[in-house]
């Protein structure tokens, strides 16, 4: 599966699951010159940004290895940028992660969802 494809079809994956799970999706791609954020829900009272890592094999590394410092710099900074356009800049809010592993089919295998995944420092906490 292409890339670009693969990433469009486990964002919808991950949309279908957060939203079960009781997530309210608010944006999807949200973009700035810092990159982009997948997806920016509510959970309960919080904002929360998500990364979505789609995998149909590991050989490239795994969805979490893809989250790099510089990438976690990216998101914050991309969140930032959000908040001020949306005057949110008192909300409280997180970082999630999810992955989602695919067969070679394309079928859902099984997902990590990774509630705060990471400060606003930009520690890694997974």
């Amino acid at each position: 599966m292409e890339r670009r494809r693969l990433g469009n079809y486990g964002e919808l994956l991950a949309r279908r699951i957060l939203e079960d799970r009781g997530y309210l999706i608010l944006h999807r791609k949200y973009q700035t010159r810092y990159g982009e954020i997948d997806l920016i829900a509510r959970d309960g009272n919080q904002l929360v940004f998500i990364e979505v890592k789609t995998r149909m094999s590991k050989a490239f590394g795994t969805g979490l290895e893809a989250i790099t410092k510089r990438k976690r710099v990216h998101l914050l900074r991309t969140a930032y940028c959000y908040l001020q356009q949306h005057a949110f800049q008192d909300a409280p809010c997180r970082f999630d992660i999810i992955t989602l592993n695919l067969d070679g089919r394309g079928k859902l295998v099984d997902y990590q969802l990774i509630t705060d995944a990471f400060g606003v420092e930009g520690g890694n906490y997974y």
